[in-house]
């Protein structure tokens, strides 16, 4: 071999705003030398120039690995390119690099989702499904495969794989996730960022469904033979009482409950799914239901969402309700025909549902047909007065 390949890191002492330089390739061919970029900036204690090697990082372990590899399959392409009896020359050097082997992607991914102890069981679950997916579609496998025409490749995959807009978004989220990570472990470049580029595309916001009065009314006067379908009844009556979602009537406790000076019953927690602080004043409905379980080990007798989503079905056929009752509506319930269709403001309802942005509830403020209708008879006869 010709080529003499040496790491040097702050060779013209310029540092960026962060503190940190490009760590370089110098390579001596043919008593001639270039400098070739790692990709990889570093602070100098970060730089241990005596061995060569990355000291005091995150991810010192993965980087070091990367320029031992980066060099060793430098120096293996050379030999097969004087073995088909060509010359090696700078030319080679920059061709390999522009397409060589980086960190893969995925293994960078998993390491960071395996090391998060912050995040929920079931965030976990969710990430690690969609990067099964980015796995299965093949595209984008290591960090060179980060550019914009491979993401729009991945995002026409999963049209192709007939995705939502909504559920496609989510993936699109997982990799600026990561992406994001990796430029502030060092490892990725802010100007290589696709995302830069390529905006996905996002879902048209839905209409939400909800009961009115009437409708909440028949089910809670409803009294079922079954067990099992009076308690479903309780669960979906809380929740329309309460604005809990499902997962946050799991996780509720009787610790969450108390009670104030006043004897007012008080729901005091977060959120399971932003985390977001919310209280919420038990009103009577809502009480008279947790009452009624006091006696049992568990606050409410929660069965798995799959379960309570087809019992409500059945509720809704002896109840006479034209509808697809499914348990998310208990929340759309609670926002519309419970707190804003009878004038309790709107980031009053924001704070109870633990909305992280008023937007969120505004959503809702949208759809009450009923408000608007009696807000504009308020007005006619406010008008008809003068």
């Amino acid at each position: 071999m010709n080529a003499i390949y040496k790491l040097v890191h702050n060779r013209m002492n310029k540092l960026n705003k962060e503190g940190k330089a490009l760590l370089q390739l110098r390579v001596y061919l043919w008593k001639k030398q270039r400098f070739f970029s790692t990709g990889i900036y570093l602070t100098p204690k970060q730089w241990d120039a005596t061995n060569r090697k990355v000291v005091k990082h995150p991810t010192m372990v993965m980087l070091n690995k990367q320029l031992r590899d980066m060099v060793s399959d430098l120096e293996d392409y050379e030999i097969r390119v004087g073995d088909e009896g060509k010359t090696f020359g700078f030319g080679h050097i920059e061709q390999y690099l522009s397409g060589a082997k980086d960190i893969e992607w995925l293994a960078f991914c998993r390491k960071h989702l395996e090391e998060n102890k912050q995040i929920k069981y079931s965030t976990y679950r969710a990430i690690r499904s969609k990067l099964n997916v980015i796995e299965e579609a093949g595209i984008i496998v290591s960090f060179s495969d980060l550019t914009y025409e491979n993401v729009l490749k991945f995002d026409y995959w999963l049209r192709n794989k007939k995705k939502t807009t909504s559920t496609i978004l989510k993936y699109h989220s997982v990799l600026k996730m990561y992406i994001n990570h990796a430029i502030r472990m060092d490892v990725f470049t802010t100007q290589n960022n696709p995302y830069l580029k390529f905006k996905p595309e996002r879902p048209k916001p839905g209409k939400r469904k909800y009961l009115d009065i009437d409708e909440v009314k028949a089910i809670e006067q409803k009294s079922f033979s079954m067990k099992r379908l009076n308690q479903v009844k309780d669960v979906f009556l809380f929740s329309i009482y309460t604005g809990l979602a499902y997962a946050d009537i799991c996780d509720l406790k009787k610790a969450d409950i108390y009670t104030d000076p006043e004897k007012y019953k008080w729901i005091w927690r977060d959120r399971m799914k932003t985390e977001s602080e919310y209280k919420v004043p038990l009103l009577p409905q809502a009480a008279a239901i947790l009452d009624r379980y006091e006696e049992e080990t568990s606050l409410l007798p929660v069965k798995s969402n799959q379960k309570m989503n087809a019992y409500l079905k059945e509720i809704a056929t002896l109840c006479e309700i034209d509808k697809e009752l499914t348990f998310h509506m208990a929340r759309h319930t609670f926002a519309t025909t419970i707190t804003l269709s009878n004038d309790v403001p709107i980031d009053t309802v924001s704070k109870m549902m633990g909305h992280s942005s008023l937007k969120t509830t505004q959503i809702y403020a949208k759809i009450v047909d009923s408000k608007m209708k009696s807000d504009m008879q308020n007005l006619r006869e406010k008008l008809e007065a003068k």
